[in-house]
């Protein structure tokens, strides 16, 4: 594990909501607080009044930090790679190769393991992707994702137009697929931000293993997934990797 992405990923919205609760606690008690008045009767109301207006300060505050601190936790969201798919390449003939392509779900579960035959220079995988408007993004729901084929590309336009083209459909059964209801029912599911496609492609290379991950803020992309595929795209050209 990443420790310090890890911190860098939680600690401040951590502090802020740290923050954000010792501020409340002294402001509650007194805003609401009555033990003061009881134990002092004599005591000038205008004193009541000034206590109770400096904690309505204080839990005012601490809601404006509290939803800094819910800001901070959702944008750090937005940089969070989520993993859908490994895929796994075997050279069987010039621009030919078996993939193995592993689906990945929630919580890094391995939903199926399926062996296909790619043809072409590279592999492309394409999804369909579901954004929401406020209030469900706000709230923290997040984008959705359907995978939908697996594909060799061709370098060369005139192969690609002419070539043997090899596509796969690798869409899992869901019971209720909210992308087709969205289609058919549009007026009725107005938090639906956008639909559109997203796709990531990479170099075939003999031995290679890529990972393949889901961001908010844009769709799929690729990366590969150790050291012998980042040398073996370091050695391909325009492929050279940061």
């Amino acid at each position: 594990m990443d420790y310090h992405g890890f911190m860098m990923s939680t600690a401040p919205y951590l502090w802020a909501a740290l923050a954000a609760f010792l501020i409340a606690v002294p402001g509650m008690l007194m805003l609401f607080g009555s033990g003061n008045d009881r134990a002092h009767p004599w005591s000038p109301r205008r004193l009541h009044l000034i206590r109770r207006f400096f904690g309505l300060v204080l839990v005012l505050l601490a809601l404006a930090v509290g939803l800094l601190a819910f800001s901070i936790q959702r944008y750090l969201q937005l940089f969070q790679d989520r993993p859908v798919a490994a895929l796994e390449l075997v050279r069987e003939a010039p621009q030919q190769f078996r993939a193995r392509l592993t689906l990945v779900g929630e919580g890094g579960a391995v939903d199926s393991v399926r062996e296909f035959t790619l043809r072409g220079d590279a592999w492309m995988l394409d999804a369909r992707v579901l954004r929401w408007q406020l209030p469900a993004a706000l709230a923290g729901v997040p984008s959705l994702y359907r995978l939908e084929r697996l594909s060799g590309r061709y370098d060369d336009i005139a192969q690609e137009r002419e070539g043997e083209r090899t596509v796969y459909d690798v869409q899992s059964d869901v019971p209720l697929d909210l992308f087709s209801l969205k289609q058919q029912f549009s007026r009725w599911l107005p938090f639906v931000d956008a639909r559109y496609g997203s796709a990531t492609w990479m170099p075939m290379l003999d031995g290679a293993r890529y990972f393949v991950l889901f961001n908010d803020r844009g769709g799929l992309l690729a990366r590969p997934a150790d050291a012998h595929t980042a040398a073996l795209l370091n050695a391909q050209p325009g492929w050279a990797q940061p």
